[in-house]
């Protein structure tokens, strides 16, 4: 179990470091600051910011990164130990046996039941990363984390959770 929870773990935080820019120009394309979106791309080329030469390096596309390098992490981990311990069970009965041929449907259902089980870090952490990306002024994870927390307590880190579920479900059980 421990071997699930480090490889998923290092794989999310992977993940995300590389994916972190074209997510970045995503969502700024569809929150709809298209001049933004415009300039991001070069400036992830580059490796500069737009607002000026003194502004730290990498900056822009890093903005919004620590919620999905932290949450991602801890979301294919628990993903990878749900999975793997779901099949398990549903194949042989026990959740340490690995199963040698498992059906079509225990593996789509094993991959429904981690998708599931990443509700509880998915949706604070893509509502966190989203509002990072397009806060005006620019704020950093942290403070957007704050700002959800103090206005509409647990409650409001889950906003769109119930989607963010069905989403998650159903996209890892294929």
């Amino acid at each position: 179990m421990s071997a699930d929870f480090c490889a998923g773990y290092a794989s999310g935080a992977i993940g995300i470091a590389v994916g972190n820019p074209l997510d970045i120009l995503k969502t700024r394309l569809q929150a709809g600051t298209q001049r933004q979106a415009a300039s991001t791309l070069p400036t992830i080329a580059s490796g500069t910011t737009p607002r000026s030469s003194t502004a730290k390096p990498w900056a822009s596309w890093l903005r919004g990164a620590a919620a999905p390098i932290l949450g991602y992490g801890a979301l294919n981990a628990l993903l990878f130990v749900t999975y793997n311990r779901s099949l398990a069970l549903l194949n042989t009965g026990n959740i340490h046996d690995t199963p040698v041929n498992p059906s079509g449907w225990s593996l789509w259902t094993a991959g429904a039941l981690g998708g599931l089980a990443t509700f509880f870090v998915s949706a604070p952490t893509e509502l966190i990363k989203c509002r990072a990306q397009v806060s005006q002024p620019p704020q950093s994870s942290l403070n957007v984390a704050k700002n959800l927390w103090k206005h509409a307590g647990v409650r409001g880190l889950y906003l769109g959770g119930g989607v963010t579920s069905v989403r998650d479900a159903v996209g890892y059980g294929f």
